[in-house]
Parts: structure tokens; sequence; C-alpha cells
């Protein structure tokens, strides 16, 4: 080895041994500096035509010193005294309140806002706005009832959803984290002291939800779509799914549908809240799908009733419905371009019966709704009032659970808007509230099993509760049994038997399973019978969330997945030869017909199962707005179709972690030995490579 080499190895060992060291103490160092977060939901942000409402982070993360607002005087002293800013404001549950965020946002004082999920919580909480849907239902514009000029429905709607906020909003569930934030970081550091400020060091936060997409839809679209190798990144994707229709009716192979032959039942299958992946909607929407799954049921035991001369019952469930109607709207469109099976068109259609929320009964009944334009028209007036009185007798024979609306009141927020705008047909809606709302919680992360009681009382029975019958279950059974003889008697113009009833442990399992743990044994019977299907159900924690997502050409969310299954469950046909129809892989046989293999029931072993193939007449079909399939789409805000999407983040986008700050002049010290310490070792450096000839001489060889 010669004297460079040996100089030049001493150097390049001395650089790795450095590098290997600080990156291992670095890491060291920021375990301890920091304490992360794990357990919190990010406020994101969303787009449409027109603008970006929800949240965002700088790129980095917003920083700011964490103080506590659990009272009046607290906001108080932060508006008005607080030194130490920008804050981050922690929020309780009953403090979080657009009158709250809007004086912190004004303050121009904070960084971000933490919101603890713990009780106590509000009486009432409803980020959505007070007439939702209105610029793309049937009233909008209307002189006599847009903008809800007759009826304001979800009196208690904030509108917070629909804001654009310059900040950082982000909901901690988990009760360890949110008492850790409060004792060991703002009660330890931050609390003042008889209104004075405390000294440093401080206990700050930082929050970093950073959003890829900004200004609108149409904005964002375009950007994602004229990426380049230099520039790749996706900046915003398109909401969307897919629907699920199933048609009840067994028919013959060259069945067309003729006019005025089907009834359809519709329920919708998604909401919104203020932070991501909590999105549970006991009221807003599950009560109306597990009724019409109910009543599905129901009829699905007397389908031998059905006639050539019955009508079919088409049922229906609808995605995207909360942003702008995307699955009805969709639904249209495809009708329009021969695209649904069978090329179902407006004009088969004969009436339409729409399940809403149904948990909280006004006057301990469930009220028709119907639309005072269609009665404009005579014959649709006719066939609508026969509708209603039909339902009402039914009720009359149950305990009388039924009133009829205002009949000059407009529809509230529905899909059947949708349809109504195509073509005038008899329709109702049913829904639990007469006026506005009964639910305090409309698209909201508080509208939840115990909301509505059905929450299963005690957690120590075997089955978790699945089987405890709560009064939830009862009401709904009672909804679901008036839904099943009125689709009966629609369908056949003839009275339903009183033996049509929906069942009440039904009822209850599909309760439990959307809204407390989908790792039950309903679930478990109709999921594919996999490996894969069966652990990715176990291992699930907490119910899926009813959100529509992003838009997938490939696939559709596990609650869509799972309605789909339920439906084919309830309205199919076991099959006795399964080797007829069914492949080890699902398939759609012919144009009428799919087939379905189900896991089953347990067998007496209670391991092994019987597996079960369903010839079925279900099948998804798209929630995705035709927006976005025209490149050159130019009516982005002419509120013709949808346009909402979803802002895309990075991995690591999200995080929030808390650390301690040390004051201004402690961090110049720091700074300023830093820069120093920085200079003497390049000098240190220069003098070593200057002399080291001399420091790392290599011995010459022995003259002995």
């Amino acid at each position: 080895m010669t004297h460079y080499d040996y100089h030049r190895f001493c150097e390049c060992f001395l650089v790795y041994f450095i590098a290997f060291i600080s990156l291992s103490v670095s890491e060291r160092i920021s375990s301890k500096t920091y304490v992360i977060v794990s357990g919190n939901a990010a406020c994101i942000r969303r787009l449409n035509g027109t603008h970006q409402v929800g949240c965002s982070s700088e790129i980095s993360g917003n920083v700011g010193v964490l103080h506590y607002v659990n009272d009046t005087a607290s906001l108080d002293w932060l508006i008005n005294s607080g030194p130490h800013q920008p804050y981050i404001a922690l929020l309780t549950s009953l403090n979080f309140t657009s009158d709250t965020v809007q004086k912190l946002r004004n303050s121009k004082k904070i960084a971000g806002i933490i919101v603890s999920a713990r009780a106590p919580h509000p009486d009432n909480f409803s980020p959505a706005d007070k007439c939702p849907g209105n610029s793309y239902g049937l009233y909008n514009n209307d002189k006599d009832f847009g903008n809800c000029k007759k009826v304001t429905w979800n009196e208690f709607g904030n509108g917070m959803f629909f804001e654009d906020f310059e900040f950082p909003i982000s909901l901690v569930s988990n009760k360890n984290e949110t008492d850790y934030l409060i004792n060991n970081c703002y009660l330890k550091f931050n609390e003042p002291i008889q209104g004075v400020p405390r000294e440093y060091p401080l206990c700050a936060v930082q929050m970093k939800s950073r959003m890829s997409a900004a200004k609108d839809s149409e904005t964002c679209m375009r950007r994602t779509r004229t990426a380049t190798n230099l520039n790749p990144d996706k900046y915003c994707d398109p909401l969307g799914d897919k629907n699920v229709i199933g048609f009840l009716k067994d028919v013959p192979d060259q069945y067309k549908p003729s006019s005025k032959s089907i009834i359809m039942a519709v329920a919708r299958m998604d909401s919104y809240s203020l932070f991501e992946n909590i999105y549970p909607s006991a009221d807003n929407h599950v009560s109306g799908i597990v009724a019409l799954l109910a009543a599905a049921e129901a009829i699905g035991k007397v389908k031998h009733h059905f006639t050539n001369d019955s009508k079919d019952i088409l049922f229906t469930f609808l995605n995207g419905e909360a942003f702008d109607y995307i699955g009805s709207s969709r639904m249209i469109y495809d009708m329009d371009n021969n695209a649904l099976p069978l090329n179902l068109k407006m004009n088969h259609i004969d009436k339409i019966l729409e399940v809403n929320q149904l948990a909280f009964r006004d006057e301990g009944k469930i009220w028709i709704h119907s639309d005072p334009i269609s009665r404009r028209e005579p014959n649709i007036s006719t066939e609508i009032d026969k509708m209603i009185q039909s339902i009402l007798d039914i009720g009359k024979n149950l305990s009388d659970p039924v009133g009829d609306a205002n009949q000059t009141w407009p529809l509230p927020p529905s899909s059947t808007q949708k349809f109504l705008q195509k073509q005038k047909i008899p329709a109702v809606v049913l829904t639990d509230h007469k006026g506005a709302f009964t639910n305090r919680y409309y698209n909201s992360r508080l509208d939840l099993a115990r909301t509505i009681h059905a929450e299963v009382p005690g957690t120590n029975q075997s089955d978790g509760g699945y089987n405890h019958v709560t009064d939830q279950a009862k009401n709904l059974t009672e909804a679901a049994t008036l839904v099943a003889r009125s689709l009966y008697t629609l369908a056949t113009n003839s009275p339903a038997p009183q033996n049509l009833t929906a069942d009440v442990l039904s009822v209850q399992h599909m309760l439990y399973c959307f809204l407390i743990s989908p790792n039950c044994e309903l679930f478990k019977e109709i999921i594919p019978p996999s490996n894969e299907a069966f652990n990715n159900l176990v291992s699930r924690t907490s119910p899926y969330p009813f959100y529509v997502s992003v838009y997938s050409s490939s696939g559709s969310n596990n609650v869509t997945r799972l309605i789909q299954r339920l439906l084919t469950n309830y309205i199919g046909d076991k099959e006795v030869n399964q080797t007829s129809g069914c492949t080890s892989i699902e398939k759609v046989s012919t144009q009428l017909y799919n087939y379905l293999w189900m896991a089953g029931p347990l067998n007496p072993d209670n391991r092994t199962r019987s597996v079960t193939c369903v010839k079925n007449r279900v099948t998804q079909t798209k929630a995705y707005s035709p927006a976005f399939e025209d490149t050159d789409y130019h009516g982005w805000n002419t509120f013709q179709y949808s346009t909402w999407t979803e802002s895309s983040w990075k991995t690591n986008a999200i995080l929030l972690r808390i650390f301690l700050i040390p004051s201004k002049a402690m961090e110049t010290s720091i700074l300023s030995g830093g820069v120093i310490l920085t200079l003497v070792s390049m000098v240190l450096i220069y003098f070593l490579n200057k002399k080291s000839d001399i420091l790392f001489a290599h011995p010459g060889p022995s003259t002995i």
C-alpha cells in the first residue's frame, strides 16, 4: 500500500464511521425528541367544479404551541392574551363548533386544530349545509321550493364540510393519546398560571396533512391528465364506486322488460364527515339500507307468488349520493346509453319507493313524502294518492306507524329527486322525519350505533351482543315489514299475506355487522369461500366506512360488495346442482343471471362451512360521474353531473407529533454554537490535511 493509498483509506474510513454514528444517533435522538400521535384522523381536501374544500397543511407541516380550549375563558385567553403564537388549539367535542373555529381562524394566531373524540359529545353536530344537495336536486332554482324555501331540512347544519381551511384539523380518537396531549404536554408545560403565560421550554405539536390538489376539480384533473415523466404525480382522483341493483323475479332467457313493468325500491349507501375514514352514518343511511335488505329477504321467501302478470321489483342501492347524486345521475346516464342490464330505461319504471333515514321517528311514525311538482299532472297525482293510501292501510294492520307528510312540501334530499328530474313518475320517499331532520348528526362522525340506540348493552356476552335484539332492531323490523308489504302490493296489485314479515334477528345481525363489528357470522356466511376473504374480515377491528371513496375500474369498496352479497343471498336461489352454473370463479353466466359462491353457514362441527352457490339477478353498475369520462367536458359549472374529486397525498403526508421547543434566545445560542463548531472543524480539517504527511506517515521498510 502506498503512502497516498493509506492516506485515502484513513479518510474514507473516518467519513463512513462518522456517517454511521450520525445516523444511529440521529434515530435515537428523533425517538427521544418526538412523541408520535398515531390515532389521529385528518381533515382532507376535496374539490368540485367550482371550489376546494377541507384542510391542508404546509409542505413540512404546521407547528404551534399546544393550547387546550375546554371553556370560554381558555378560548378568550388564547385569542386575547396568548403571546406564543402560532398555537395549535386542542378542542373538546363540545367546543368544536363552527363559531369557535371561526373565532380561532379570525384571530390569525393558530396553525392548526386538534379535536378530542372522547365524550361528552354535543347535543347536535352536522358539518353538512342546511339544504343538502339543493344545487343538483329537483328543486334547484325553483321559485317555490328551491333553497329550502318551504322546509329547512338540516336545521343543525353548520356547513363546515364545505369550508376551505388554510390550516390542518385532526381528530384524536385514542383516549390515552388525548390524555397525553392534555396532561403531559399542555398541563405540564403550557398551562398559564393565574393567567400568566409559562416560560420556555414549551410543548408544541407538528401537524402535517399536505394535500396535492388545489383550486377546483377542472384544474386538478387537467393537471393530472397532463402528467409528464418529469412530474408523474397525480393531484386528485374522481369520487365514485359501484351501485348495486337486483331484480326479484325469475324470468326466461329471452326476457325483455316492457313499459311500466318494474317497481323500483331505492336506498342510498354513502355519506361523509369532516375526518378521513370516519363515516358511521347509522341513521343517515344504514337504517334505510338495513330496512330495505330486510324487506328484500322477506319478499325473497315468497317470490314464487310473483307471476308473469306481476311487476318485477328492482332493489337499487345507490352510491355517491352524498356527493351531488353520483350514483343516481350515473344510472340515468346509463339508461340513456343502453349501458344497464336488459337495456333498462326510465319508461320501464312504473313507480319508485325510496327508503331514507328511519331511526328517529318523528311523533313515533314513518312519514310518506311526495313531490308537489309531479302532482301537477292529474294522472300521476292520482297514482301517488293510491300509493300513499295503500301504505297507510298496510300500516294500520301493523301498529299504525305511518303518517302522510304535508303534500305541499317538496321531497326531502333523496335519490328520487334525480329520477324525477328525468321523468315524472309516481314516487314516494319514506323517512323518520315529518319536516326537518330528526337526525341531529346528519353526515357526521357522531351518527353512531349508540346514537340510534342500536349498540348492544354490556360487553360480557359470549357473542358480543350479536344475537341481542335491541329496540332499534325491533323498530326497523316493523319498518322493513311495512316496506316489504308495500312493495308486494305495488308489484302484484293484491294484498300482501299477513305472514310476510321481516325477520328481527336478521335486522339485528345487519345492524351489528354494519355498525359495530364486521367480524360477524352473517358476513362470514356471505363472503367468498377463500382464506384471503376470511382473514381480511376477521382482522377488521372497526366497522367499514360508508364513504364512496375514489373510483376504481377494477373493483368496488367493502360495503358495496357486502350489500351485493346480502341482496344476492336474500333474493337469489341456492343451486342444488352447484356445477351447472357455478365455477370456482364468480362470473356472469348470461345477461340475465349471475352466479356467486358463498362460504355458507357453519356445519355442525363448528369448523367447516357448507359452501353455497347462488343463482341471482343482482349486479354492480357504475357509480361514476360522466363528467370524468369526457376529457373535453365543459359543464363544470352547470350542475348537470357531480364533479367531486379527492386530493391525493403522499405516503408520509399525514403526521401528528409532540415535542418541546426552547426559547428564541436558546435557539439562537444553539445555532451560533453550531456555526462556530463548524468553522472550527473546517479549520482543524484544513490543518490536518496540510500536515497529513507528518501525522499519517507510513513507516519505511526495516534496514535490519
